[in-house]
């Protein structure tokens, strides 16, 4: 059988990758057939013989016009079972075969080559994108030698990228040899590299090195490489790397006016790797001192992951000194996250003292968010002293959060007694984010005296999706007297969306005490929108208004 790769006008690494593919598979033709599994003579890739049986014989069917080099019912059969089996897992080898039969039909090279682009792009992984790479740049020079314009910088693409991953299969082979020789033509390499990628992959290369030069190398790349994820990814090479000098370099560059992404790489590499009290307390001097709010920000979280002793205090002193007020911020999240005794202190005494009333709030919620150590009575006391509404609110909503049985206890009582209408409501949501349940919102509903408070209870029970709740509701409308009541009972009932609620809601729609109320009903059953809903609007609408 004929080779059916043409390498005339390949030249350099990818003619070898190319003579390699060819010298092993013969032709893709026989490399399918000595690929299979079954042994049947047609050649079955292992993905396909995972596939049902029905698209496993369509696939055989169709592979076996390519073996008979019949390319016209090949490309056909292929089609068709592109169409009927869009799933099947050997479809990219599928879709390779109708290239290559479009190849061999002599359809116009240009739209074989944007055949075999497409393919590649779609299946970049697949065992066959050798192939149709080694295709495609074999047409691309013909196209470029009868003077078509165009394919000459995709065929050289495609080869910079098969040379690149050439390149750094050598490379990463030199690294291990770890001596200074191998160092310098690793770096040779890298500073005549074009490719970023490419540039990228050669300072991971790097940063294995032992040479003592890695360091100083990486830090010139920090600072002037004109790619930003190159410079980033050799922050990242200095912190794996741990040589002597990484941690003045990092600190340098995070000093060092620029790209903000490569400072904040270089902040969290300390924070994350570094738990030395010299990077805790430059840590902690860059998110008190910096104007810049994300880079202050990026070192107080980094000072968040460290586990160093001192970390601590030095999220307190970015608290009370830092000028950046997302700083601040970020510190008392930070001490949430550590959840020691000392940063519940320090948050209660945030929360109670700080003329930011942000911050307040911030530091009640992060009580909120720490495990481990009994926080409600805290909490308590910051609901009991503090003189600001909304900080209240907020270490209600925190102690709703904790999900404790004295959280429970604490809230319930505040919302039934509480003499501040607005506390108390905010109780009331904070123990339905608690799934108090209908019969503790049922309790509030029918022992508090404040109306507001009562119909929150009662919206909150609406929003329960549990049967329990409906038949809450439907008994409120039976019992309760006051209509204010009434109709926050129905428009939770209509946004339960629930046919249990269609015949309580019918009846007040036919017969109940105020046109308002009957009107409530009726709009009730439209937001409710079931089967059931709409014939009792239909069977409404043979009554008269009684107004």
């Amino acid at each position: 059988m004929k080779n059916t790769l043409h390498t005339a006008k390949i030249t350099g690494i990818f003619a070898l990758l190319v003579a390699l593919t060819i010298a092993l598979s013969n032709n893709p033709v026989h490399a399918q057939a000595t690929g299979s599994g079954k042994g049947t003579g047609r050649g079955v890739s292992k993905a396909s013989a995972a596939a049902s049986e029905a698209d496993n014989k369509a696939y055989e069917k169709a592979y076996g016009y390519i073996l008979d080099e019949k390319w016209t019912e090949a490309q056909a059969a292929f089609g068709d079972f592109l169409k009927e089996y869009p799933r099947a897992k050997n479809r990219d080898a599928a879709n390779y075969w109708q290239c290559y039969t479009r190849e061999k039909l002599n359809e116009p090279k240009e739209s074989v080559f944007e055949c075999y682009e497409s393919f590649i792009k779609k299946y970049p992984k697949s065992k066959w994108a050798d192939n149709a790479k080694a295709n495609l740049v074999s047409l691309g020079a013909d196209l470029k030698a009868s003077g078509k314009s165009g394919y000459a910088e995709k065929v050289e693409s495609f080869k910079d990228e098969e040379d690149d991953d050439i390149k750094l299969t050598a490379l990463n082979a030199l690294g291990n040899m770890g001596n200074d020789k191998a160092y310098q033509t690793v770096v040779d390499i890298f500073d005549h590299a074009k490719s970023d990628k490419l540039r990228s992959k050669i300072v991971y290369v790097l940063g294995n090195m032992e040479s003592p030069e890695v360091t100083k190398k990486l830090g010139d790349i920090c600072a002037t490489d004109r790619s930003s994820k190159v410079r980033k990814d050799a922050i990242y090479a200095i912190a794996n790397h741990s040589g002597d000098g990484a941690i003045p370099l990092l600190e340098k560059v995070v000093r060092t006016p620029g790209d903000i992404e490569v400072r904040k790489a270089a902040l969290y590499s300390l924070g994350n790797n570094m738990d030395s009290k010299e990077v805790v307390q430059f840590l902690g001097e860059v998110g008190r001192t910096e104007s810049d709010d994300e880079i202050a920000k990026a070192a107080t979280y980094s000072l968040g992951n460290s586990n160093s002793d001192g970390a601590s205090a030095e999220l307190l002193r970015i608290l009370k000194e830092a000028k950046s007020d997302e700083s601040r911020k970020a510190a008392l999240y930070s001490m949430g996250n550590k959840g020691d005794a000392t940063a519940v202190a320090a948050l209660k005494d945030v929360a109670l003292t700080n003329t930011d009333v942000e911050l307040r709030k911030a530091a009640a919620y992060a009580i909120g968010n720490i495990s481990g150590v009994d926080v409600v009575s805290t909490l308590k006391e910051i609901i009991s002293k503090s003189q600001d509404t909304r900080t209240r609110e907020a270490a209600i909503y925190s102690m709703g959060n904790t999900g404790s049985k004295g959280a429970l206890d604490f809230l319930t009582n505040v919302a039934m007694t509480d003499a501040d209408e607005k506390t108390a409501k905010t109780a009331v949501y904070a123990l339905n984010n608690m799934d108090g349940g209908p019969d503790l919102m049922m309790k509030i509903v029918t022992s508090k005296q404040d109306l507001e408070v009562r119909k929150a209870a009662l919206y909150a029970i609406g929003n329960n999706d549990e049967s329990e709740s409906k038949k809450a509701l439907v008994a409120i409308l039976q019992t309760e007297k006051d209509p204010e009541l009434q109709l926050a009972a129905l428009y939770s009932l209509g946004n339960s969306g629930s046919d249990e609620a269609v015949p309580t809601l019918a009846g007040i729609a036919k017969s109940g005490s105020s046109k308002r109320l009957r009107q409530a009903a009726v709009t009730a059953l439209g937001q409710i929108g079931t089967d059931k809903a709409r014939a009792a609007l239909l069977d409404i609408l043979n009554y008269k208004d009684k107004e």
